[in-house]
């Protein structure tokens, strides 16, 4: 629960990531974090075996030791760095169009059952199957990746979200692996706009996410997730892969793509966590320059 109730110190919130990149949504609404017990979600510790940092860890580690600390206006300048540079993590160099086509993300569902707000996504209509356009696919992926990267640098808590059991388990330790948390199960209306109700039984003060993130949209036939409507409510940002057959107005940071395939998912997982990973070992890395320098 410790590693739960942790505290973003990040900087001046998300709003200033959200301007650099130009999001459409206002800044992060500054609530607690929904614990585990009633919300089903993991929130295990990272692996450690998959951080990548340990070096510049231990200069840290090592700086509080000696009682040597990165004042106010250093860690200023460091959270300033990312926002000047157009791809300061690198993301575009994750993912190319082939790699999309490779993992079915160009599928989409029936004609039937499209929704008039995907048009500009879709490329056309095959055997009375959407075509998504890769193309835009991959400028919305860039987009969200340089999102969640700078969202991991300032220590954001990312909350992944899908009610899809066929990959709910990949999800889970994804998040786990680098280091953020999931909900794959039953979600309790009034769990972002009404916490004090929801979570009566708890006597501390509760944390809502930085970002979700919708690895599908779908609750069930023609319903979405409810958690879209609390978070856009509370104005939390989300990053969502949006099928053919979806709303994707109330999304952040959209992604046009199938969202039922095995090798899609796969695919958003590996890049999600990279994303993330690569966010966090680059404040690793500033921060340990930081203290040598001080040394």
């Amino acid at each position: 629960m410790t590693h739960c109730m942790k505290i973003w110190n990040g900087g001046k919130t998300a709003w200033n990531v959200y301007r650099s990149i130009q999001a459409p949504l206002t800044k992060t609404h500054n609530n607690f974090c929904t614990p585990t017990t009633n919300l089903h979600i993991s929130c295990l510790k990272p692996a450690q075996s998959h951080r990548k940092y340990s070096t510049a860890e231990n200069v840290a580690q090592d700086a509080k030791t000696q009682n040597r600390e990165i004042s106010a206006l250093e860690l200023e300048h460091l959270l300033e760095q990312p926002l000047k540079h157009e791809d300061f993590f690198g993301v575009k160099d994750l993912v190319t169009v082939e790699d999309l086509f490779k993992a079915r993300v160009h599928y989409g569902h029936k004609l039937g059952s499209r929704n008039e707000n995907m048009k500009e996504y879709l490329f056309g209509c095959r055997l009375d199957v959407d075509i998504f356009d890769l193309d835009k696919t991959i400028v919305h992926m860039h987009t969200a990746l340089n999102f969640l990267a700078h969202m991991a640098f300032r220590e954001a808590i990312i909350l992944f979200i899908t009610k899809n059991p066929i990959y709910a388990h990949k999800v889970e330790t994804m998040a786990k692996e680098c280091g953020q948390y999931a909900q794959t199960r039953f979600w309790h209306n009034g769990c972002f706009t009404n916490t004090e109700s929801v979570f009566n039984t708890f006597t501390w003060k509760l944390r809502l996410p930085d970002v979700c993130v919708f690895l599908s949209l779908d609750d069930r036939v023609n319903s979405q997730h409810e958690a879209i409507n609390e978070a856009a409510k509370m104005g939390i940002s989300t990053v969502g892969v949006v099928d053919s057959n979806v709303n994707p107005t109330l999304i952040t940071y959209p992604i046009p793509g199938n969202d039922d395939s095995i090798p899609s998912a796969e695919l958003y997982c590996r890049l999600f966590k990279t994303a993330i990973l690569r966010g966090k070992e680059k404040r690793a890395e500033m921060e340990a320059e930081l203290l040598k320098e001080n040394v």
